[in-house]
């Protein structure tokens, strides 16, 4: 998906700026691709690609948290595991092509060995798409999806997938396990 952003980005660069062997013809392919565009918009919509709106109202049987910082909306959710619970934060990004889900599993001590850091790092591979990022001293598992082919039941089924995922490398993040895990 990254890709066809940046193929796109370098056909309307293309465009935009053309050779001076190609210029007549710059003006109808940017109408074209403009067109093309405008099209594809509707489709899209109808194919499961969620609003925040709708986003927020995947998330209502959870007891949402609506929160707005700087002309932005996400939301917030309690969900845990076992004997663990934490807030999941969930947004759109600001094109709307990915939906944002993350988990701030734990703060680190200040004296956190590079030994600790660097199984989170390793372990992103085997992650992917989630990832361990840190946010100062926080912890963070985050999971972008892609906002394609979406349903309520899937919204809810990846922020399972997240909490489950952040119980089950709790032995990496955990401070009083010193990240020992695999």
């Amino acid at each position: 998906m990254i890709a066809q952003q940046i193929n796109s980005s370098q056909l309307l660069t293309a465009t935009v700026h053309p050779s001076r062997n190609h210029g007549m013809l710059s003006l109808p392919a940017l109408a074209v691709v403009l067109l093309l565009g405008l099209a594809a918009t509707p489709a899209q919509a109808q194919s499961g690609r969620l609003s925040i709106q709708q986003l927020g109202d995947a998330l209502t049987s959870y007891g949402k948290n609506t929160v707005t910082q700087n002309g932005r909306t996400f939301y917030t959710v309690e969900c845990g595991n076992r004997n663990w619970k934490s807030s999941v934060y969930v947004s759109l990004s600001p094109n709307g092509n990915v939906i944002w889900m993350a988990i701030d599993t734990a703060q680190l001590p200040s004296q956190t060995s590079a030994a600790t850091l660097a199984n989170m790092l390793k372990k992103n591979s085997d992650l992917g798409p989630m990832f361990f990022s840190l946010d100062g001293s926080w912890v963070r598992l985050s999971y972008p999806l892609a906002n394609a082919d979406m349903s309520e039941a899937k919204v809810k089924a990846y922020v399972a997938l997240l909490v489950n995922t952040a119980v089950d490398t709790m032995p990496l993040w955990k401070p009083r396990t010193g990240g020992t895990g695999n």
